[in-house]
């Protein structure tokens, strides 16, 4: 049997036909225009006096996707927050330049009585000490000493009938093997300077202390300068660039090439390709069997004896003699 194609007033009919009806699958645009990280790592994290913080943060209107998962943000009543080994601290600043925080423990704004009897302990793999500090030890359910001290205070604590407390300088503070609880808060050490009574040291611990976030800032500086947008692979746990047409650059930048030290860009436009969805490609194929389908009735209705061969690229019409 040879195959023959044939420019005949029936195949033309058929075939035209075919065209109408076939496509009744709406295939996914294969375009990568459109990219739902890249938008919402655009948007900025405001707060208070904190204002346009974008990566290594993430936020409420900044998906995880979008910052380190150690380094995300909160906004409470008009204050911004951070949770470093589950304890709350109130974000007094941040330099993004420099990578400093300056943090204090929520628990102790108002007064030295907490629930959170816990260590400030960071997570040094994340953060550092960014100035010099000291360790104050807060001691909770101690006997009463008889007579006055600077810094003592009246806590109830659950289960312990013993409410003085005390806050000593330093660690290994004498009267720890006395009280029932004891944890660290570090200060920033250029505070301590007239550091008397209760009063200066609820102001002491308000003012909190800096550390220093250990992030690659490198990265995200190649990932801006080749116009991409600095997040996060939640599945590969490292640093991603997303860019305006593609869903995440392989390397640290975007297809935008920079040139110059200033950062300046070549004037070719950027490009990507993008492979079809699998989705796009199960469609693609059941398009094909639709108009296979429909020519078969067809040749059938005007009784025409055709061969019709379905491959992964083409619809073969032939005439069968």
């Amino acid at each position: 049997m040879k195959r023959q194609y044939f420019p005949t007033t029936t195949t033309f009919t058929l075939l035209w036909l075919a065209a109408i009806l076939a496509p009744i699958v709406t295939l996914p645009p294969i375009s990568g225009d459109e990219n739902d990280q890249y938008t919402k790592c655009g948007v900025l994290f405001n707060c208070g006096s904190l204002t346009g913080i974008d990566y290594p943060f993430s936020a409420q209107d900044r998906p995880e996707e979008c910052g380190h998962p150690g380094l995300k943000l909160a906004c409470e009543n008009n204050t911004a927050t951070i949770l470093i080994n589950n304890l709350k601290y109130r974000v007094l600043e941040l330099d993004q330049k420099a990578q400093i925080l300056k943090i204090a423990r929520s628990d102790l704004s108002q007064n030295p009585c907490t629930e959170e009897l816990k260590n400030t302990t960071l997570d040094w793999g994340l953060f550092e000490y960014a100035s010099s500090y000291m360790n104050l030890t807060f001691l909770y359910g101690c006997p009463s000493l008889g007579v006055m001290v600077p810094y003592q205070f009246d806590c109830p604590v659950k289960g312990i009938a013993e409410r003085s407390g005390y806050v000593e300088l330093g660690v290994g503070a004498p009267l720890s093997g006395f009280c029932h609880v004891s944890f660290v808060v570090p200060v920033s050490y250029p505070s301590l300077v007239n550091f008397t009574d209760l009063v200066q040291l609820e102001e002491l611990v308000a003012k909190g202390f800096e550390v220093r976030y250990k992030v690659d800032s490198g990265a995200c500086r190649e990932c801006r300068n080749s116009r991409g947008r600095c997040g996060w692979d939640v599945t590969g746990k490292r640093f991603a660039c997303f860019c305006s047409d593609q869903s995440a650059a392989e390397s640290k930048t975007c297809a935008a090439t920079v040139v110059g030290a200033a950062g300046s860009y070549s004037s070719r436009a950027p490009t990507a390709t993008v492979a079809p969805s699998a989705s796009g490609t199960y469609a693609l194929m059941f398009n094909r069997v639709i108009n296979f389908i429909c020519l078969r009735k067809m040749a059938v209705y005007y009784n025409i004896r055709l061969r019709i061969t379905l491959t992964n690229t083409k619809i073969y019409v032939g005439h069968v003699n």
